[in-house]
């Protein structure tokens, strides 16, 4: 017995204060917009959606992740470590995103 599919049409309004993309036009989008741009932690710890704890000390304290990250350590480093207490860390917003986009496999497992 062959089943039939159901098709609707449906009109779906749009406000006229917003506009309909795609999702690779609205990624580039933020991607340009993030060049340039710096982050506190408090905006990885939100992309992420991790606890700043578990951000500092399991991520950005590792010895492994410090090396690459690290722009002290690292010329293609894209993160400022604190020099000292109370000193924000500082995340250039492309490159931090970049890193854990394409590393997140690596980084879910040390959580």
């Amino acid at each position: 017995m062959k089943e039939s599919k159901q098709v609707f049409n449906i009109e779906v309004p749009i406000p006229s204060n917003m506009v309909l993309i795609s999702r690779s036009e609205y990624l580039d989008l933020i991607q340009k917009e993030e060049i340039g741009q710096w982050w506190t932690i408090d905006k990885v710890e939100e992309l992420l959606s991790i606890s700043k704890t578990k951000l500092v000390n399991d991520i950005l304290l590792n010895p492994t992740i410090k090396n690459e990250l690290d722009i002290e350590q690292n010329k293609e480093g894209f993160v400022l470590y604190p020099k000292s207490k109370g000193s924000p860390y500082r995340f250039l917003a492309r490159k931090t995103r970049e890193y854990f986009d394409k590393n997140y496999q690596k980084i879910l497992l040390m959580l």
